[in-house]
């Protein structure tokens, strides 16, 4: 039973997460851009907690400027903040990835607070992952407590 009412919490919450994170995608694709400039590459340590290994906790950086409005911004979201945390891995996994931004990169920002903007969008294929592997545990959740119901 505690199998079952597992896959069901973990199904839902996953779902739930999944469908959200398309939603937010869909709508952070429709914002404008406008072109920046590169003005640091590097890594560093993201500031939220990871169960991985000291080794792997290593984020690109790379901080960009551009103007909306005449009004100039500064930030260093890769990926839009409200979807998904900055990935990371190894020192040189994060630093392959920082390099790999142009100097002239393409700013997609958010028209109702333009200081809201990132570079690459979210992976569509990650997300609809987590909805099949979500449906999938929601199912087995399901399967176990007819089965413990049932006998």
């Amino acid at each position: 039973m505690i199998a079952g009412i597992f896959g069901l919490l973990l199904g839902l919450a996953g779902l739930w997460t999944g469908i959200k994170a398309l939603k937010n995608r869909t709508l952070a694709d429709r914002w404008p851009t406008t072109n920046g400039r590169v003005i640091e590459r590097g890594i560093y340590q993201p500031d939220q907690p990871m169960l991985s290994a000291p080794a792997f906790r290593h984020a690109p950086l790379v901080r960009y400027r551009y103007e909306v409005g005449g009004k100039e911004f500064v930030s260093h979201r890769i990926l839009p903040r409200h979807i998904q945390l900055p990935r990371h891995n190894t020192k040189q996994w994060a630093q392959k990835q920082a390099d790999s931004f142009p100097d002239e990169v393409v700013v997609h920002y958010n028209p109702a607070e333009p200081a809201d903007s990132y570079l690459t969008n979210a992976s569509r294929t990650g997300l609809y992952a987590v909805l099949i592997f979500s449906t999938i545990a929601l199912l087995l959740g399901c399967l176990f407590l007819l089965k413990y119901t049932a006998g």
